[in-house]
């Protein structure tokens, strides 16, 4: 047998290393498509052109509705992008997850209730916007009771 590589090996891996260098160009390349392109990996650039966040409102013994402030209690994002936990938390969600979601909306009173703000009622909204056309929107995932702390 022969100590050198096979051709055939050499070349799968040279071109397979020659693609990944063009994605990874086009996605470093501010081009118009299709020139250019995100990058290949989720977790350095959304490719999406709509940008989703889920907020979280608290109902105060007087009945007004309160933010709370997600973006504190959740420090770490993922990857390089902004995404928090609860941006794709499949508790939040994915349907049929209702205990969970009321699980979820107990620990947000209660850290409300810890900054001195308690609350009676917690309500999930999912809200969104498209950057191509800069039309909003939003939907309420639920609202749940909870103890007024």
């Amino acid at each position: 047998m022969s100590e050198q590589p096979h051709r055939l090996a050499v070349v799968v891996v040279a071109v397979w290393l020659a693609v990944q260098a063009l994605a990874l160009v086009r996605g470093l390349l501010p081009l118009p498509p299709p020139l250019g392109a995100p990058l290949p990996w989720r977790m350095f650039s959304d490719p999406s052109p709509v940008e989703r966040t889920l907020t979280a409102e608290g109902r105060t013994a007087d009945g007004t509705w309160v933010p709370i402030p997600l973006e504190q209690y959740f420090e770490h994002t993922r990857g390089a992008t902004g995404e928090r936990a609860y941006e794709y938390s499949a508790t939040v969600f994915e349907p049929g997850r209702l205990a969970g979601r009321q699980t979820f909306a107990t620990w947000l009173a209660a850290r409300m209730a810890a900054d001195g703000q308690p609350i009676d009622k917690v309500r999930l909204v999912r809200r969104w916007r498209d950057l191509r056309d800069e039309s909003t929107g939003a939907a309420t995932i639920g609202q749940y009771k909870v103890d007024g702390g």
